[in-house]
């Protein structure tokens, strides 16, 4: 039997479901449509996003950090990792890596101001 790829479409609407699992926190079905879309995609972005986030929900937190810092050092990604930055800082904290985190919390800071300062103000 020959397998069948999916669309770009059909996994976009894995995605989307994927995101829905992860808001609701249903984290049984958001990590299967995870691995079933890496299974079909395997450098799909959104799923490399979605993964820290749900090691988070799963309350396992080291495995959270692990894939928060892949998804940090992805280039070219297309999701604002500022997101994925506050995660690994609340996952630290979770672990009572309390220096760690604040070392973190301090360069999101930075970052916050910064990307205040470039933007326009409104009239």
């Amino acid at each position: 039997m020959q397998k069948k790829t999916l669309t770009k479409k059909e996994i976009r609407a894995l995605e989307m479901i994927g995101f829905l699992f992860l808001n609701l926190g249903v984290v049984r079905k958001a990590e299967s449509t995870i691995n079933a879309i890496l299974v079909v995609d395997p450098n799909n972005s959104w799923a490399f996003y979605a993964r820290p986030i749900l090691y988070f929900l799963k309350e396992d937190y080291e495995t959270a950090i692990y894939f928060a810092d892949i998804v940090l050092q992805m280039k070219n990604f297309e999701y604002d990792l500022l997101e994925i930055k506050k995660l690994k800082a609340r996952s630290l904290f979770m672990l009572n890596r309390q220096k760690e985190s604040s070392m973190l919390i301090e360069e999101i800071k930075q970052e916050i101001d910064a990307r205040s300062e470039n933007e326009e103000p409104e009239a």
